[in-house]
Parts: C-alpha cells; structure tokens; sequence
C-alpha cells in the first residue's frame, strides 16, 4: 500500500451526536490506525466540543468569579462606610434631635428628617456619578474607541443606587 505522507498529521474534527460520542472516538481511532499505521493516535487528547469550550474560557471564568468578589467587598465597605458616616452624624446631633423632641417632634419626624437629609446627600453624589461616567464613556470612546454606554444605563443605574 502506499504510504499516507505527512498530510495527515495534525487535529481532526469529527461530528457526531452527543450519545454517539464514546461509540464514535472507538471507530476513529480504528479507522486511523488503518489509514495509516505509523501514526500515533492520542486517544486521551480526544475531547468533546463542550470540554474545549469550557476548557478555553476557563480563565475568563476565574476572572469573572474574582471580579464579582471584588465588587461585593467593595459594595459591602461602602454600605458600611455610609451606615457608621450616619451613625456618627445622629451621634453628632443628639442634642438638636433632643431638643427637636422637647419642641414636640416625634420619632418619626425625626427618621424623615435625617433620611431626607441623607436621601439630598446620595443624589447629590449620583448626579456627581452620572457625570463623571457620563465624561468617563467620552474619553474611552475618543481614546480608545470604544461604544458610546447606552443611555438608558444612566437613569437605571441612579435608580438602582
């Protein structure tokens, strides 16, 4: 018989149905040692499609994971960091929330005041945000050219805030 030549070497796609797959990897792998005898055939190195995807985007995966893990400690510093600034700031005015009370306000007329009062203060920072990310997506798509951020990511985005 004539020899196969160096052509035949390299990664073969076969296309099978999923169940077929095990029954499927046995027939190659005759039909490639009788091809061709001289080849070495790695049978271990024959993986699914599924199994290459998720072998590829296994690092970007890992990253993602890392990433959200950031985010949440941040988000949950910065919940913190706003709680124990409110704390402060009523420890700070227990003298006018006493004499708010004296003067006839109630419990209630107190939370409203300090909630409105910190509700001025977030938006003040969120209009500061929109802004910034606003300008921020104008830099990024001058320099590098990337997508204007969709408007209705804004309004979302102060909303969720």
């Amino acid at each position: 018989p004539a020899s196969p030549g160096p052509y035949l070497a390299g990664r073969y796609i076969v296309r099978a149905m999923p169940d077929d797959l095990p029954r499927v990897f046995g027939q190659v792998a005759r039909v490639v040692s009788s091809a061709a005898p001289d080849v070495v055939f790695d049978q271990s190195a024959s993986r699914t499609l599924s199994e290459l995807r998720t072998e590829f985007f296994h690092d970007a995966t890992v990253m993602m994971g890392l990433l959200a893990g950031v985010i949440a400690a941040l988000l949950g510093a910065t919940a913190l960091g706003i709680g124990g600034l409110a704390s402060y700031w009523v420890e700070q005015r227990r003298k006018q929330i006493g004499i708010r009370r004296a003067l006839g306000a109630t419990r209630w007329d107190v939370l409203r005041y300090f909630q409105i009062e910190n509700f001025m203060i977030v938006s003040v920072g969120v209009a500061a945000g929109l802004v910034l990310a606003y300008g921020l997506n104008l830099a990024l798509m001058r320099f590098y050219e990337l997508p204007r951020l969709p408007a209705m990511y804004l309004p979302l985005g102060a909303a969720a805030l």
